[in-house]
C-alpha cells in the first residue's frame, strides 16, 4: 500500500513540476510574443484607451489631438482636417500615416521609462503620449488648399537652405475624422485615392518641368561659364518655338510666346521644347544626361525625414546604346522618367540654395508627456552640393529672368516679392492628359545668410500652368506674411 501511494504521489509531483515548467514558460520565455499577439485582448482594450500626443504646427497651432469620451476610449481629432496631408491620420483600425505614422512611437508614449510604464500598468491608468511639434504653418496649408479648390494634384513648400516644409497639400483629400466610416469609398480606386499622398508618392511624367534639370545639364557641360554662360543663353534661334514631335505628342511653347526668334533663356522662359532638344543633342550625351538625373536624386526615393516615399521606378538607363527616339523622350519630359513634387523640390531648392541640397523634414522637435520643454529632433546637418555653384546662379538668373517674361510665371507674383520661377506642361497616358507646373521660390535673404521659400505645384488635368503658379503664389504670400 505504501508502495502505491508512494508512486501516486511521485506522479503528482512530476505532474505538477511539468504544470509549474510550463507556466514558467508562458510566462517568462514567451511572455513577450503573448503579449504582442493581436488578438490579445488585454492589449486591444488598452491600445483603445491610449492618449496620442498632440502634433502641433509651428507656432503652436493645435493639428490632431485626443480626447476621452464617456465610455472611456480614446478618440484622435482633427481641428483643421485641410492638414491631413502632412498629419495623416491614426486609425485603432486602420492604421497610421504621415506624420502619425512616422512619430508613432513618440505619440504612444512607447518611448517612455520602464519604470512609468510599470507604474501605468499597476494602477491601471491609460498611457500617455508625448507632443509632436511639426514645421507645417497653417496659414501656409490653408492658403493652399483654399487656392486649389476641387483640383486634383499636389503642392508643397518649404524653407531654403533649413529644409523646413511649411505647406504641403495633395487632393482629393480626405477628412481623418470621419476616415472610419468613409474608409470603403476612400479606397475604392487605388490610383486616385485620397489617401495617396500625391507630395511624397504621387509619380508624375515631368514634361516642361524637367527644362530646369536640363538647363543645369546643358550649362554644366561648359567648364567655364564666366565664359560661355552669355552665349549658351543669349544666342537667338528662327526655330525656336517650332513644335516637337515625341511619341505621337505635338509639343509647343506656352502661350503668349512671342512670335520671334528667342534665346535659350527666352525659350524656358516660356516653356519651348525645340532650343533643349537641339542643345542637348549638342553639348550632353544620354548617358550625361542619366548621370544628372542621378546626382539630382530623381531616380531614387525623395527623402523626406522619416516619412515613408514612393521608390522610383526602374527605367532602362540611358546610354551609348539609347535610340534618337528615346533621347527625344528623355529631353523633353515625355520619356520614362517620373517624379514626384518632392523630387522637383530639391531641384529648385538647389538652386535657391546654391547648389546645394536641403535637408528636408516636417517635425523638429517632441516631448514627453507632461513635459514643458521641447526636445529638438535629428536633423541631418549635410546639405550635399547636387549643382556647381556657377550653373545654379546661371540657373537662378534664369529663373528671374522666366519670371519677367513669362506670363504664366508672373501669376506666382504677390506684391513685391522678388519671384523666381519656370512653368511647364506635361502629358501623360493613352489620353495625354495634361498636368500643369510651377516650380520657383522668392527671395527673402536679410544680410549674409541667403534664405528662401521653394514651392512646387503641379495640378492634374490642368493645361494652363499659369493656374499652378497661382496657387504657389498665394502659398508664397501666406508663408512671407502678405508682402
Amino acid at each position: 500500500m505504501t508502495a502505491e501511494l508512494n508512486r501516486v504521489t511521485r506522479a503528482l509531483l512530476l505532474a505538477f513540476a511539468l504544470v509549474a515548467l510550463s507556466v514558467g514558460y508562458w510566462v517568462v520565455v514567451e511572455a513577450d510574443s503573448l503579449k504582442q499577439r493581436e488578438d490579445n485582448a488585454r492589449n486591444v482594450i488598452a491600445e483603445q484607451h491610449i492618449m496620442r500626443g498632440t502634433i502641433y504646427d509651428r507656432d503652436g497651432e493645435t493639428l490632431a489631438t485626443t480626447r476621452t469620451l464617456d465610455s472611456g476610449l480614446a478618440q484622435r481629432l482633427y481641428p483643421h482636417p485641410e492638414v491631413a496631408s502632412a498629419t495623416g491620420y491614426y486609425s485603432f483600425k486602420y492604421g497610421a500615416s504621415g506624420i502619425e505614422e512616422a512619430y508613432d512611437r513618440v505619440l504612444r508614449g512607447d518611448d517612455g521609462t520602464t519604470w512609468k510604464t510599470l507604474i501605468n500598468e499597476t494602477l491601471h491608468r491609460p498611457q500617455e503620449g508625448g507632443d509632436v511639434r511639426s514645421t507645417i504653418d497653417l496659414d501656409v496649408q490653408q492658403a493652399i488648399a483654399e487656392a486649389m479648390g476641387a483640383r486634383s494634384g499636389a503642392a508643397v513648400v518649404a524653407h531654403v537652405p533649413s529644409g523646413r516644409v511649411l505647406g504641403m497639400v495633395s487632393r482629393p483629400g480626405y477628412d481623418p475624422n470621419t476616415l472610419n466610416a468613409d474608409w470603403q469609398s476612400l479606397t475604392v480606386d487605388a490610383t486616385t485615392s485620397p489617401l495617396l499622398n500625391r507630395v511624397t508618392s504621387g509619380l508624375y511624367q515631368p514634361g516642361g518641368a524637367l527644362q530646369t534639370v536640363l538647363l543645369a545639364a546643358i550649362l554644366g557641360s561648359y567648364s567655364n561659364l564666366d565664359e560661355n554662360a552669355g552665349f549658351v543663353l543669349n544666342t537667338s534661334s528662327a526655330q525656336a518655338s517650332e513644335p516637337v514631335r515625341v511619341n505621337g505628342l505635338t509639343l509647343t511653347c506656352l502661350p503668349g510666346t512671342p512670335d520671334e526668334p528667342l534665346t535659350l533663356a527666352e525659350a524656358y522662359a516660356y516653356g519651348c521644347p525645340g532650343p533643349f532638344v537641339a542643345a542637348l543633342n549638342e553639348r550632353v550625351s544620354p548617358g550625361q544626361l542619366w548621370e544628372r538625373f542621378d546626382v539630382l536624386g530623381l531616380l531614387r526615393a525623395p527623402e523626406l525625414a522619416r516619412f515613408r516615399t514612393v521608390p522610383a521606378p526602374s527605367i532602362e538607363p540611358l546610354g551609348p546604346d539609347t535610340s534618337p527616339d528615346a533621347y527625344l523622350a528623355a529631353a523633353t519630359g515625355q520619356g520614362a522618367l517620373t517624379v514626384t513634387p518632392l523630387h522637383m523640390l530639391q531641384v529648385v531648392a538647389a538652386v535657391a540654395n546654391q547648389g546645394n541640397g536641403i535637408p528636408l523634414h516636417i517635425v523638429d522637435a517632441v516631448r514627453a508627456a507632461g513635459e514643458d520643454d521641447w526636445e529638438p529632433v535629428g536633423i541631418p546637418l549635410y546639405n550635399p552640393a547636387i549643382l556647381r555653384a556657377d550653373v545654379a546662379e546661371v540657373v537662378r538668373l534664369t529663373m528671374l529672368q522666366a519670371a519677367a517674361q513669362s506670363p504664366a510665371v508672373r501669376a506666382a507674383q504677390r506684391g513685391d516679392l522678388v519671384l523666381y520661377g519656370h512653368a511647364g506642361v506635361a502629358y501623360a497616358g493613352p489620353d495625354a492628359t495634361p498636368y500643369s507646373w510651377f516650380l520657383g521660390f522668392v527671395d527673402q535673404t536679410q544680410g549674409d545668410e541667403m534664405t528662401a521659400i521653394a514651392a512646387v505645384v503641379v495640378l492634374e488635368g490642368e493645361a494652363d500652368p499659369a493656374i499652378a503658379a497661382s496657387v504657389a503664389g498665394d502659398a508664397f504670400a501666406a508663408a512671407t506674411g502678405g508682402s
